[in-house]
């Protein structure tokens, strides 16, 4: 299916066109969906990873086992991340996948692609090249086509649970990493039939709008919360949901797959500074492909396989609104109150924007 565009030309618009969007994705016009924005100075961008940007990626041996070049590129960033930063934070990241959260708000490399539960942060987000003359040079502002992008999260993760409920070759795959028996290994697969009925418990009247939006963080606590009794509680099934042990090994802690079918899973994590709440941030996080034989030519071609917008489950759950006449809509966001104060609310740029008050 082909990605929906739509183009806007005011503030008045932009509201509108994502209204149309919300209604288009509800069954039900008292209980809106959610969904998640993400803006972007420049249309041509793909929704692609900074760590999946890096030549890491493209090496045709990708390493040994299930360890690539990617995973190194990953955890060395990580590890220094964790050493020189641990004493600045009040509350420690619990998991991998919570740090990689943190490391992207403070422009670390990670395969975490940012989105937002705001579309108004989200536009501030695709014309700050109108709100700020220091990171962003007069040329960036002509050439620049602003757009965001417009995700429905619980559609895309239903759609990767039906898929990981469907592929037994990938469930087994996954459970060899157990080391359990023959039996055993069965009884597992009976757990992930059983609870592959995940409609059942997975969508609820009351949580409709936040079903399948999943906590990986969380998810990952509580497997590790008893590690030593984890193959014990899988085949057991009334314990933990199997799923999220897939979930786990594929989106935390970096499963290779053999292909591109599954796309990012889309989380939320706690908060870890005011900028990240401020920014109402949400995440995707990508899992580890399998580089395959065309990808070194697509590569060539400046075309990332590894983008959000390519990946078929992906497409069908994503909307682009192109932003025209952008100085015009920013000007009309800072008539409303808006500006960078919204997305970084440190104090040097709230000083900015008293002695700054203008569109560039």
């Amino acid at each position: 299916m082909p990605l929906t565009r739509k183009c806007v030309d005011s503030l008045g618009k932009y509201m509108e066109q994502i209204a149309a969007i919300a209604q288009q994705c509800s069954a039900n016009s008292m209980h809106p969906p959610i969904l998640w924005f993400r803006g972007q100075s420049n249309a041509s961008y793909s929704l692609i990873p900074s760590l999946f940007r890096t030549k890491a990626h493209a090496e045709k041996k990708a390493g040994v086992g299930n360890y690539t070049k990617l995973h190194y590129a990953e955890d060395i960033r990580t590890q220094h991340y964790i050493a020189k930063n641990f004493h600045l934070l009040s509350q420690e990241p619990s998991s991998r996948v919570e740090w990689l959260e943190v490391m992207q708000h403070h422009q670390v490399n990670t395969r975490v692609l940012d989105w937002s539960e705001s579309s108004l942060h989200s536009l501030l987000f695709a014309l700050e090249p109108f709100f700020d003359g220091i990171k962003y040079k007069e040329d960036s502002r002509k050439k620049c086509v602003p757009c965001v992008w417009v995700l429905t999260p619980k559609a895309l993760n239903k759609k990767i649970m039906e898929y990981l409920q469907q592929d037994i070759d990938l469930q087994k795959s996954l459970m060899n990493d157990l080391g359990i028996t023959v039996s055993k290994q069965k009884a597992l697969l009976h757990n992930f039939k059983e609870y592959g009925k995940f409609g059942v418990y997975s969508e609820t009247e009351e949580t409709n709008h936040i079903d399948y939006i999943f906590n990986l963080s969380s998810i990952n606590d509580e497997l590790l919360r008893d590690r030593s009794r984890l193959k014990e509680l899988l085949i057991k099934g009334d314990v933990i949901n199997p799923y999220y042990y897939l979930l786990s090994r594929i989106y935390s802690d970096g499963y290779v797959l053999k292909d591109r079918i599954l796309p990012p899973l889309c989380v939320v994590h706690p908060y870890h500074s005011e900028r990240i709440k401020a920014q109402k941030g949400v995440f995707s996080v990508f899992p580890f492909y399998k580089e395959q034989p065309l990808d070194l030519n697509l590569r060539k071609n400046n075309i990332n396989p590894d983008a959000m917008e390519f990946n078929n489950m992906a497409a069908d759950c994503l909307y682009q609104i192109l932003i025209k006449n952008p100085q015009k809509v920013a000007l009309e966001m800072l008539e409303n109150g808006m500006n960078d104060s919204w997305l970084y609310p440190e104090m040097p740029v709230v000083s900015s924007e008293i002695e700054n008050h203008r569109i560039l």
